[in-house]
């Protein structure tokens, strides 16, 4: 009896990530292998549809740019640091806390502990919460590696937790910013935590594709030589010749010839005819659905995507109503969540304002709610 191999698909992971203590590590870890900011990066790099999806909103919420109340105090927003405008920044704390549920920033304290001298942008990736002690809110301090797969060589560097009444004692602080989720005391979770499945699978059946272009799509042709069975050498010689001839892409639509002794020897060629032509159609359909509710946008025409070869102009009421629900129910909240840290940051600046967001119209929105 032949024996035969079967290859599985790999399991996508589907489980969120657990943040525990591990060992005598100082730090929570972020997920099993305390690189879970990390997989959320991958996943913004490597789907269209999820990183479309995070830039819309990203460009939605800085729009134009900050201002303050008191337009006599906008000078004050060119410099958050030597290299940084205040725009700078809330650009930066904007993609992350959109793509990873949070930001951070080190907070640089003026000599007299009495004003915040500088602002930087940290990158989210790289820092990791120290313990929550009992009877306390916050952990103490955090901690910045630029390598957590490698931590052993690349140390944790502590910084104090941002404290206004410990600027003298520590002056260089770590503000980390995140919404507050019930069970979750340490780290966030993207918004668009329910649909990182079908993200997954996006970038899966992308993948797929790509393998099956590659082998000249799924197999097309049973070829069966009724001649004898050769030698495993012969076999995989004539294999090679099959597969270089017709493998790849640009040998699509080209001619088949074999040859052979007589008629009764012919090889036996049989057509395989695919049984899921419109199986990807809906997937691909399904998954869009799906990532877009995850990032809370109801309409794909906000990301330029539309059906039917109808253009913009014919549907611009549903635009209208999908831009204007967009804004008043996804990017309202970022913008006021976001808003209270840094209003805080520009008082402890030492100036009595307060900022705001110039909006970007790209359209006149038929309901924006208040």
């Amino acid at each position: 009896m032949n024996s035969f191999a079967f290859n599985s698909i790999s399991q996508i992971q589907i489980d969120l990530p657990t943040f525990s203590e591990r060992g005598s590590k100082k730090w929570i870890s972020y997920g099993e292998d305390n690189l879970y900011p990390q997989f959320i990066a991958s996943l913004f790099l490597r789907s269209a549809i999820n990183r479309t999806a995070i830039q819309s909103k990203i460009d939605a919420t800085i729009g134009n740019g900050l201002k303050t109340t008191d337009e006599a105090l906008n000078y004050v927003l060119v410099r958050a640091n030597p290299i940084d405008s205040w725009n700078d920044v809330f650009e930066k704390c904007a993609q992350d806390y959109i793509t990873f549920g949070g930001y951070a920033l080190n907070i640089i304290w003026s000599n007299d502990g009495k004003t915040i001298s500088e602002i930087y942008h940290l990158d989210f990736t790289k820092v990791r919460s120290g313990k929550i002690e009992p009877g306390e809110d916050l952990p103490r301090e955090y901690y910045y590696s630029t390598n957590w797969e490698n931590s052993n060589k690349y140390k944790p560097t502590q910084y104090a937790t941002y404290n206004p009444t410990l600027s003298l004692e520590c002056p260089s602080q770590i503000l980390y910013a995140f919404d507050y989720e019930p069970g979750n005391i340490y780290y966030p979770l993207p918004t668009y935590a329910g649909s990182i499945n079908d993200i997954q699978i996006d970038i899966e059946v992308s993948k797929f594709h790509i393998s099956n272009l590659a082998n000249s799509l799924n197999p097309s042709l049973f070829i069966s030589l009724n001649n004898g069975i050769p030698a495993p050498e012969e076999r995989k010689e004539i294999y090679d010749e099959l597969t270089m001839a017709y493998r790849g892409t640009e040998n699509a639509g080209k001619a088949f010839v074999a040859f052979s002794q007589d008629k009764e020897h012919a090889p036996e060629v049989t057509p395989i005819t695919s049984t899921n032509d419109n199986y990807y159609t809906t997937l691909e359909t399904r998954i869009t659905t799906r990532i877009l509710t995850g990032h809370r946008i109801t309409s794909p025409l906000l990301l330029g995507l539309y059906n039917g070869g109808a253009g913009f102009s014919s549907n611009a009421d549903e635009l209208a109503v999908a831009y204007g629900h967009f804004i008043g129910t996804c990017i309202r909240p970022i913008q006021k969540s976001m808003l209270r840290v840094f209003n805080n940051l520009i008082l402890n600046r030492g100036y009595e304002t307060e900022l705001l967001i110039t909006p970007t119209t790209i359209i006149e929105p038929t309901i924006i709610a208040e």
